[in-house]
C-alpha cells in the first residue's frame, strides 16, 4: 500500500503488447487479412496522390517479395485492408511483419518524395504503430473477408457498420 511503484510494475505498465499470435510462425504458407491505420484516424487516404501511392506500392509487393500473392485490397479514408498469401516454401520467405513493414516504409518514402517535389512539408509518418492481422484458416473465412473488403467502401458510404 505504499507510494512506491516496483520496477516490475513499471515494466508491465509501459510494455506494449503485441497483437501477433505468440506461437504462430508468420512465414507459414497461408493467407492473412491485414488492417493498417493512420495514427490520427484522419481521412488522409482521400488525397488522390496518396491514394495512388498506396495502390502502386501494394501492386509492386510481389516483385519485392517473391512468394507473396496479393488477393484483395481496399483503401478507406483512414486505413487500408488487404489479404495476401505468403508462400513459406520459397527461399528466404518473408514474414508478414517484413512485408507490412516494407509496405508502410515504401509508401512513406514515396509520399515524402512527392511532398518534397511540391515543396510541401510532409509532417512525418502518418502510420499507426504496428498493424492488425487475422490468420485465415479456411476457404469460408477467406470468402467472408473478401466480401467484407469488397463491400467496405459501400458500407462506409451508407454508414452500415
Amino acid at each position: 500500500m505504499g507510494a512506491q511503484e516496483s520496477q516490475q510494475d513499471k515494466t508491465y505498465k509501459y510494455h506494449r503488447r503485441s497483437t501477433r499470435l505468440p506461437k504462430h510462425d508468420y512465414t507459414w504458407s497461408r493467407g492473412y487479412f491485414v488492417t493498417i491505420r493512420t495514427s490520427t484516424h484522419d481521412p488522409l487516404f482521400e488525397v488522390p496522390q496518396l491514394h495512388a501511392i498506396l495502390r502502386e506500392t501494394w501492386e509492386a509487393l510481389p516483385q519485392r517479395f517473391p512468394g507473396v500473392t496479393l488477393y484483395a485490397f481496399v483503401i478507406m479514408p483512414d486505413h487500408v485492408h488487404f489479404i495476401l498469401w505468403l508462400n513459406g516454401l520459397v527461399e528466404h520467405a518473408p514474414t508478414l511483419g517484413m512485408v507490412v513493414g516494407a509496405y508502410k516504409s515504401l509508401v512513406m518514402k514515396a509520399w515524402i518524395e512527392y511532398s518534397k517535389s511540391l515543396q510541401v512539408q510532409h509532417g512525418g509518418s502518418f502510420w499507426q504503430r504496428g498493424f492488425i492481422d487475422v490468420v485465415i484458416d479456411n476457404k469460408e473465412e477467406l470468402e467472408r473477408i473478401r466480401h467484407y473488403i469488397k463491400n467496405n467502401p459501400e458500407k462506409l458510404a451508407t454508414r452500415e457498420f
